[in-house]
């Protein structure tokens, strides 16, 4: 690409960041640089090779996890850090805690655009902060897009030391940033990660708050999750507000909220095989787990990677500033089973399917497979893809013709087709449990 097409990070017409080449971005000036920072980069290390290099002699490995030190589930039990987080505090907790301790000076995380005011106001993007009062702003789930080229200007400009949170692909850039720039490399001192489902458009926010009879243009701010008491963690609402008001809505009457689904996903999310960060110190999920779910209030799933990481968690669990059970790596993979056989398993046939098309495909950990077991997953994986791509053109048509039914009415058919194959897939797995216990029972 020529020197005169310099990138630059904008926001497309489907609400999802794409990038450009400018001559403003102090990181990238060529497409060659440029390729050496994308994560799905074709001559870019893997995971499982940036990861080997700060992890391989310190932790154990799993192929669905990565690399482990401590893997743990439970929540924190000192201050409002579980109650203003989405799940069990962590997040917030472990941001805190290195600024407490001194190991760093600065974290930088999402929140509002405007977190002096209200933390739930549009839009939100990265900031730096420094204090307790600044990180707890940032202390609940923003599925909606942002990026991290402009506050990175800031660790460059402003000496210091930096915790950095972000989803697997963020900290992946940061790991092949930090390994051609020594500024960055110095200064950036820990990498919070998040388990990762994939990453919205900011049209998903849009369409869960016209459902509440809130207008795209009139939305000022959302909370993708509000906790219940009297439900299971994985019952939460929806909170939008307008000039006129705010609304709460259970999250499962919106439609398009089928997580598994993938509305409003981006593509590149599709190929991405990495849940658990695995480049990041230390990665922090939902413990989806029947033992866990119940509790309202969340609880997390923690994996850790780095020493400095591991030891805060073990004193302060033995303070009880932190309420945590040894949960063990094969129980971390079952809190995130779903994701996990979607992104590890289900890969390759997404990359046969994209080859067949003779699109381009980034080179993944798991090859390009024209199969896929059990073999209706196949059609199910046809049908996410469907209405990853059918919620962006309908939902872009919606607000042009300013009828959400444009986008619900498109994309219903689709979304009921693909519900129909998961029951089916419950029936069978069930009718196979049956007959296994039935042979057991007969020996």
């Amino acid at each position: 690409m020529p020197e005169q097409s310099p990138f630059r990070i904008v926001m497309d017409d489907y609400g999802k960041y794409q990038s450009r080449l400018s001559s403003s971005n102090v990181f990238a000036k060529t497409e060659i640089d440029y390729e050496k920072l994308c994560p799905f980069g074709t001559s870019t290390p893997n995971e499982d090779e940036i990861a080997k290099q700060h992890y391989g002699e310190t932790c154990e490995y799993n192929t669905q996890v990565g690399y482990y030190k401590g893997v743990y589930a439970g929540h924190v039990t000192e201050g409002d850090f579980r109650k203003q987080g989405s799940s069990g505090g962590m997040g917030t907790w472990v941001l805190n805690e290195l600024l407490e301790k001194g190991l760093v000076d600065y974290v930088l995380h999402v929140k509002s655009e405007t977190a002096d005011q209200d933390l739930n106001n549009l839009p939100f993007r990265y900031h730096v902060s420094k204090t307790l009062d600044e990180t707890q702003q940032g202390g609940k789930s923003r599925y909606y897009p942002i990026e991290l080229s402009e506050v990175l200007k800031t660790v460059r400009n402003q000496p210091g030391r930096y915790a950095v949170v972000g989803l697997p692909c963020f900290i992946k850039s940061i790991r092949l940033l930090q390994a051609q720039d020594s500024v960055l490399a110095g200064r950036i001192q820990y990498c919070v990660g998040l388990v990762c489902g994939h990453l919205k458009s900011s049209h998903y926010a849009e369409s869960l708050a016209w459902q509440m009879s809130i207008a795209p243009q009139e939305l000022q701010g959302i909370d993708f999750r509000i906790k219940d008491p009297s439900e299971p963690a994985n019952r939460y609402s929806t909170y939008a507000k307008d000039t006129f008001g705010e609304k709460i809505v259970p999250t499962k009457q919106l439609f398009g909220a089928d997580w598994g689904a993938g509305a409003f996903k981006y593509k590149a999310c599709d190929f991405c095989d990495d849940v658990f960060a695995e480049t990041a110190d230390v990665v922090l999920g939902d413990a989806w787990l029947p033992e866990y779910v119940q509790d309202s209030y969340g609880t997390n799933v923690v994996v850790t990677r780095k020493g400095a990481i591991q030891q805060l968690i073990v004193n302060a669990r033995r303070e009880g500033r932190l309420e945590l059970d040894e949960l063990g790596v094969e129980k971390a993979v079952q809190s995130q089973d779903a994701g996990l056989r979607h992104r590890k398993v289900a890969i390759g046939y997404r990359l046969h399917c994209e080859k067949a098309d003779n699109s381009w495909v980034p080179t993944k950990r798991t090859s390009p497979s024209k199969s896929l077991n059990p073999r209706y997953e196949m059609k199910r994986q046809q049908l996410r893809t469907e209405l990853r791509d059918l919620s962006h053109r309908s939902f872009l048509n919606a607000k042009h013709t300013n009828d959400l039914s444009a986008y619900i009415g498109a994309v219903q058919p689709v979304y009921s087709h693909y519900s129909r194959q998961g029951h089916s897939f419950l029936r069978r797995l069930l009718s196979f449990t049956k007959r296994k216990i039935k042979a057991v029972v007969r020996l």
